[in-house]
């Protein structure tokens, strides 16, 4: 099987670790990050106040580069999601956290949801 180049698209590390929490591989961001707009709708206030009340809504992927032959990207699950498409984005999995419950890397990269047919 032919090696791909792995590209990490997200804002921070992606650190792969094995079952005993050893690095197997860490990937650096490569700027700029893959990200999903967001859309704001003012739909009134929240009753009761005087606080506005939005709809969010998701707008377009931005910074995705167009598909490489024998380049796969690691981008968010957000990101992933919105791009049934693409079978080259693939996921942090089975994220590993400290104490605290900060990520501090994760076992897996899996692929996000495929299109339905």
């Amino acid at each position: 099987m032919t090696p791909v180049r792995l590209v990490n698209l997200t804002p921070h590390p992606v650190r792969v670790l094995d079952a005993h929490d050893r690095l197997l591989q860490e990937f650096p961001p490569t700027p700029p990050p893959a990200r999903l707009t967001e859309e704001h709708r003012l739909e009134g206030v929240v009753p009761g106040t005087h606080l506005p009340l939005l709809r969010i809504g998701h707008g377009r992927v931005e910074n995705l580069p167009s598909p490489t032959a024998g380049t796969w990207y690691i981008v968010s699950r957000l990101v992933a999601n919105a791009c049934p498409d693409r079978d080259d984005l693939l996921v942090p999995a089975l994220v590993v956290r400290d104490a605290h419950g900060n990520p501090t890397g994760c076992r897996a990269l899996a692929r996000g949801p495929s299109a339905p047919p």
